[in-house]
């Protein structure tokens, strides 16, 4: 397992916000997985680890927009040495909540959390009292400044 540590409005790991693709090809030092997420995307996807590590890019020449991690065998986000994805989801919005407020009127609140001061997301797949996969979340995702401004 390689661990990834996750910094708002900075980047994960070796990956920073804003940096080239070129660039992040290099540091991660592993041929990407590269697709389209969505038809409208202006730039594909790089995905690291069996996709657990997607890159997102925007700009004329692609460069580092979005950064999202997912819970798998593979990989494990770090934020403060805390292990995100093993870490029960309550205690884990109480964290990031100490450093920036939520936005609960977002689509998805309670399975999604959006920290705008810090453009930082969580997701997943259940509430905790429907599903055991609720317990977690499964993604986490570090936008550049002003990211969830327009999403």
């Amino acid at each position: 397992m390689i661990d990834y540590v996750v910094q708002p409005l900075i980047g994960v790991g070796p990956v920073g916000l804003g940096m080239p693709r070129d660039e992040v090809r290099r540091v991660m030092a592993l041929p990407p997985k590269s697709f389209r997420k969505a038809r409208a995307s202006r730039h594909e996807t790089d995905a690291f680890h069996g996709s657990a590590f997607q890159v997102f890019y925007g700009g004329d020449q692609p460069a580092v927009d979005y950064i999202e991690l997912s819970r798998d065998s593979l990989v494990r986000a770090l934020y403060r040495d805390l292990d995100v994805f093993a870490t029960p989801a309550e205690q884990v919005v109480t964290l990031f909540s100490r450093e920036a407020p939520y936005d609960p009127s977002r689509r998805e609140f309670g399975y999604s959390y959006i920290f705008p001061a810090i453009q930082l997301s969580l997701w997943r797949p259940a509430l905790p009292q429907d599903d055991e996969a609720g317990r977690f979340f499964s993604t986490i995702g570090v936008g550049r400044k002003g990211y969830y401004d327009l999403v």
